[in-house]
């Protein structure tokens, strides 16, 4: 497999193979819902490239990375119910479907049949895979809960920022990677590799993903300018707010409780963006974790042409949409 929709349509077929279903509907049909809305499936295509780097017999890896996969929509239905968003890939969220008592429910049941996933690993790695995963799980709840501090707070520094889109974000992207070289038994050495790689990778997208919002298209899927509406602390409002004058800094703060006039507000907020050079500060770091990720792959010995395969798809998913 070299093309992400073999391994998206691989990855679904397993997943339809998987029993997810029972009484009462309720717990389960939200689960099937959030599985079956379109997705990229990044993660466990991280984790089939990162088997693959070392080993083509990839049944052994179907599912492991399926286990992140349903880890990672448990975490989708949770933050959306914290987040109260309405919703998720275009589509109703779970809670906004159903209810926020069945979306925590069923969150809590996909977790569970993530763990399921790994019941079946053969090798001798099971007891670090499993506290790896333990440790990523962790981490994450502690991103997000940063986030959910973010929105109090005042004074958000940008190694703060960053700190917590590893947390919430990058450190998931490591681990799927990471999880491919464990599956396919390789030394330490290679599997903390694999694991920085994807970390670096993972804010990379991230700070893309906050760039776009402002300065891509409307090809990238959602409203532009729809972070600065909803006054997100992302890297570059938080850039701005650091070097902004007195004078602007004055006008930032009285758009920033403005209720109306949202077209308004983006066309200013942008324009301020650009005056102080933010966007390209944004590009420049980013680019900054990416290249520092690809060296590191440059740095593992494996196979070439899935080596290949995988520095291709991390550049498609940087490039995406922009």
């Amino acid at each position: 497999m070299t093309d992400s929709k073999e391994y998206i349509r691989r990855i679904n077929s397993e997943i339809e193979k998987i029993k997810i279903s029972g009484e009462p509907d309720e717990l389960y049909k939200p689960i099937q819902y959030i599985l079956n809305l379109k997705s990229k499936r990044v993660r466990p295509i991280l984790s089939m490239m990162g088997y693959r780097l070392f080993n083509k017999k990839i049944e052994k890896i179907y599912k492991p990375s399926i286990a992140i996969e349903f880890f990672h929509n448990f975490t989708l239905i949770h933050d959306d119910i914290m987040d109260n968003a309405s919703l998720r890939r275009g589509n109703d969220t779970v809670h906004n479907k159903w209810n926020k008592n069945i979306g925590i429910l069923s969150g809590d049941l996909l977790m569970i049949f993530a763990f399921k996933m790994l019941e079946d690993i053969d090798n001798g790695n099971l007891k670090e895979i499993l506290k790896r995963f333990n440790d990523i799980a962790i981490k994450v709840c502690e991103g997000q809960q940063y986030d959910l501090n973010f929105e109090s707070e005042k004074d958000i520094s940008e190694s703060d920022y960053l700190n917590m889109i590893k947390l919430k974000t990058a450190v998931l992207i490591g681990f799927s990677l990471e999880l491919g070289g464990l599956i396919a038994n390789q030394k330490k050495e290679i599997t903390n590799k694999l694991y920085k790689a994807g970390e670096l990778m993972g804010i990379a997208f991230q700070l893309m993903d906050d760039h776009l919002d402002v300065f891509g298209s409307e090809k990238f899927g959602k409203k532009i300018g729809g972070d600065i509406v909803l006054n997100k602390k992302t890297y570059l409002m938080i850039k701005l707010l650091e070097e902004a004058s007195e004078d602007d800094l004055h006008d930032i703060k009285k758009w920033v409780k403005t209720k109306n006039k949202e077209e308004e507000k983006i066309k200013i907020i942008t324009s301020l963006l650009k005056k102080y050079d933010i966007d390209l500060k944004s590009e420049k770091l980013t680019n900054k974790y990416f290249s520092e990720g690809m060296k590191i792959l440059n740095d593992i010995r494996s196979d070439k042409n899935q080596m290949n395969h995988l520095k291709s798809y991390f550049e498609n998913l940087l490039v995406r949409n922009n």
